[in-house]
């Protein structure tokens, strides 16, 4: 994968942030109804948006939320355009227009730069949560199929690699965040 300019930074001895600015866009994905969170107006984005975008500043040059409306001001939006509330319809849209892409959902707050590098390097998954990662407009087909279908997302990128089970962890519930 070419990258457009390396800068290393260091903050501290125990956690060096390496800044590889990658040519794909990174997804963001804030979507989600937050219904399993305790309530629809609770909306569990507003906990880890910004961590997950600084996060994520640091590898990729272009970094995109996206949701059906803009829902954080003076931050770039992907808006999408199906009705349903689900990952697959927004993967399609993406993937269509910006052809290699990586994709992040804002509630996994404690996916590590190296993880994500990792992703990338192999163009891979993370086998616990096959959302995040890398895809690319040679998996339209199964996409599409899948989108007809059961609207799952877990064969369409075969390239899976395990990442820590706690870094891939959905904070969906209350009880989710008392992991963290």
């Amino acid at each position: 994968m070419k990258s457009e300019k390396f800068k290393y930074k260091s903050s501290t001895l125990h956690s060096s942030l390496y800044t590889f600015h990658f040519n794909l866009p990174c997804f963001i994905l804030v979507g989600g109804r937050s219904s399993r969170f305790g309530s629809e107006k609770d909306d569990k984005a507003l906990l880890f948006y910004r961590q997950q975008y600084d996060k994520c500043r640091q590898i990729f040059k272009n970094v995109y939320f996206v949701a059906k409306y803009k829902k954080f001001k003076n931050y770039p939006f992907f808006i999408e355009k199906s009705k349903i509330y689900a990952p697959l319809p927004a993967l399609e849209e993406i993937v269509k227009k910006h052809k290699k892409i990586f994709i992040l959902s804002v509630d996994t707050p404690n996916i590590t730069p190296q993880s994500i590098i990792k992703l990338l390097h192999k163009k891979a998954v993370a086998s616990d949560n096959p959302l995040i990662g890398y895809y690319d407009y040679t998996m339209l087909a199964k996409i599409r199929k899948n989108l007809k279908g059961k609207m799952r997302i877990f064969d369409i990128n075969s390239n899976k690699i395990k990442i820590k089970e706690k870094e891939v962890l959905n904070i969906n519930t209350l009880n989710d965040l008392k992991k963290l």
